[in-house]
């Protein structure tokens, strides 16, 4: 299955973000790794002129930042690009976080831990969605 779309991996967490950035190459997608709240911002701020609903999707951890909300995070997406397609990352202890991140825009969760093709097949899909926004 070969991709030219682009998934944004962003997790603080170096283990999980080489998984899932191995297992997404292998699906086709090409990854842009992010270890920090600020460096994800910064690599979306650098992309305003290429639109993510063209180019793929976000997969964000909810254990990106202890700083930073999942849901502040993608609200502040949301202000600067509108048709950022996110996938949250979370256990199932942060279930109030993920209901107010898909309140804010989100597009779909996966609950960690999670089997490899389930995050592919959830990736796949929020890319596959038509733009409503």
């Amino acid at each position: 299955m070969g991709h030219d779309l682009e998934v944004i991996c962003a997790s603080s967490d170096e283990w999980r973000r080489v998984r899932l950035a191995s297992m997404l190459e292998q699906a086709g997608y090409h990854v842009h790794p992010c270890a920090t709240a600020r460096e994800l911002l910064h690599l979306a701020a650098h992309r305003r002129h290429r639109p993510f609903d063209e180019s793929g999707v976000l997969l964000l951890d909810a254990e990106l930042s202890a700083e930073v909300t999942p849901s502040r995070i993608v609200a502040a997406l949301r202000r600067s690009h509108t048709a950022v397609r996110t996938v949250i990352l979370a256990d199932s202890d942060r279930e109030t976080e993920i209901i107010e991140c898909l309140r804010l825009g989100a597009d779909d969760f996966v609950h960690w831990p999670a089997e490899p093709s389930e995050v592919v097949e959830v990736v796949g899909r929020v890319i596959a969605l038509p733009d409503i926004r």
